[in-house]
């Protein structure tokens, strides 16, 4: 958290980060909307369902996102 952030530019990481997170929470297959429809949908009928595929989609894009960062941090030095 204390290193420089990747894009070289002044603003471009702040823009980055924030256009991330919008369109992490507003997109179809996103885990961070299936959780909280799934937490309106539970507190409305009573019943839990498992999100066993927004899970996967989330470790999947974890890793990518880890694998990325060892190759940024990789070529810094």
């Amino acid at each position: 958290m204390t290193t420089r952030p990747v894009p070289l530019r002044r603003g471009w990481s702040v823009a980055a980060a924030v256009l991330g997170s919008l369109l992490a929470l507003v997109t179809t297959g996103s885990p961070a909307r299936h959780a909280v429809a799934s937490l309106v949908t539970g507190s409305r009928t009573g019943t839990v369902q498992l999100p066993v595929l927004p899970l996967l989609g989330a470790v999947v894009l974890a890793v990518a996102v880890a694998f990325l960062v060892c190759r940024t941090a990789a070529r810094r030095g």
